[in-house]
């Protein structure tokens, strides 16, 4: 990839040498295009509470875990960044751990399931602005559903943050579910748990 995109430079630089009008446009896209797609980073994805912001309920307190997360995609570094799925229940899980709400081992009385139902990106563009569509359900340890939520979150990466368009792209996508991720945890400060439940041991993370 490192050679294609090299071989992409050169050609650009001697057409600038040829032509030289209108390449400054034809330049930015073409090593947009010869650049490498990467992988949103689950560090970059963890949604941090506010100081300000209200409590979660007493029952969820050190009671939840993620225990399944569907739909993400692998990146092809030939294609576009994308989001997969541990690296999305790395941050989500790390986004509840920071906020008190995972339990110690494996006890877990409110499991989490996640459903990655698509990321809305762009073709190309200077400002780029990807929505996350995210679908979450909660459930106590009886089974019983205690929040269902579907979350569309849109997140946009202006220029400035990278010149080459793919990072740019991947920053998007780390924004849009940081974001998403956030409002769902807004989600669950407003839950009616109504106790908190024994902690019952699911055997897995």
């Amino acid at each position: 990839m490192h050679i294609l995109k090299r071989g992409m430079i050169d050609m650009i630089s001697t057409s600038i040498l040829r032509h030289g009008s209108r390449l400054a446009i034809i330049t930015v896209a073409a090593i947009q295009l010869a650049a490498c797609a990467s992988a949103a980073k689950p560090e970059a994805m963890i949604a941090t509470v506010p100081a300000s912001a209200a409590p979660f309920p007493q029952g969820l307190q050190h009671a939840m875990c993620v225990r399944a997360v569907t739909g993400g995609e692998k990146t092809n570094a030939l294609w576009v960044s994308k989001v997969d799925d541990q690296s999305f229940k790395t941050a989500l899980n790390s986004s509840l751990g920071g906020a008190g709400l995972v339990g110690e081992g494996s006890a877990c009385s409110f499991p989490v399931d996640v459903n990655l139902l698509g990321l809305s990106q762009p073709i190309a563009g200077f400002d780029m602005t990807v929505t996350s569509h995210v679908n979450y359900k909660v459930f106590d340890s009886a089974g019983q559903p205690v929040v269902l939520a579907t979350i569309d979150t849109p997140f946009t990466a202006a220029f400035s943050a990278a010149f080459v368009g793919a990072e740019r792209l991947r920053l998007a996508n780390e924004g849009s579910i940081r974001t998403n991720i956030g409002q769902f945890m807004d989600k669950l400060r407003q839950a009616d748990i109504k106790s908190a439940p024994k902690m019952a041991a699911l055997g897995g993370n």
